[in-house]
């Protein structure tokens, strides 16, 4: 809400979603920086090699530790990767959400493995945090193309009128 007729100005805008960014990373943190239920830390730098084991076994394929895996690693950033695309201008800006994503998610991966937190430390978590992330980019990148489209001047025009 504005008042005294401050404005927000795009400075503002940044800080905000800055914050946002700052704030939709934490239940990331705490999800995947707690101690797991294995006794020691082990790594797995083969690409897809999770999908690969999970998938080829039909009793762990359908289960919920690997749907909340898959799907869970995906959708903890996708907030994240929203409020980042609010912070860089246009060009290459879903390109930088995934490059920011991934090296913050491959920092956890190696935090994770040095703690000895009791987890696999796997680049497929790091595949699919990039991937939630940048889905959550190209959701706000369609939305905002759309508020574009909406906001023709004609409309801006009718809410001004009905504004005042």
């Amino acid at each position: 809400m504005i008042r005294n007729g401050a404005t927000i100005t795009p400075w503002h805008g940044r800080a905000i979603f800055g914050i946002l960014a700052i704030s939709s990373i934490v239940p990331f943190l705490f999800v995947t920086l707690t101690r797991g239920a294995g006794a020691g830390s082990s790594v797995s730098l083969t690409p897809f090699r999770e999908f690969w084991d999970a998938f080829s076994n039909a009793s762990v394929a359908f289960s919920g530790v690997t749907f909340f895996n898959f799907v869970g690693n995906m959708l903890l950033l996708v907030p994240f990767g929203a409020a980042l695309s609010f912070i860089w201008s246009a060009p290459r800006r879903t390109f930088k959400v995934a490059l920011t994503t991934s090296v913050i998610s491959l920092a956890v991966e190696a935090t994770q493995y040095s703690l000895s937190l009791g987890r696999v430390s796997s680049i497929d978590d790091v595949l699919l945090n990039t991937i939630g992330a940048t889905a959550g980019a190209l959701l706000v990148r369609r939305w905002s193309r759309k508020a574009q489209e909406a906001m023709s001047p004609t409309t801006l025009e009718t809410l001004v009128h009905a504004a005042r």
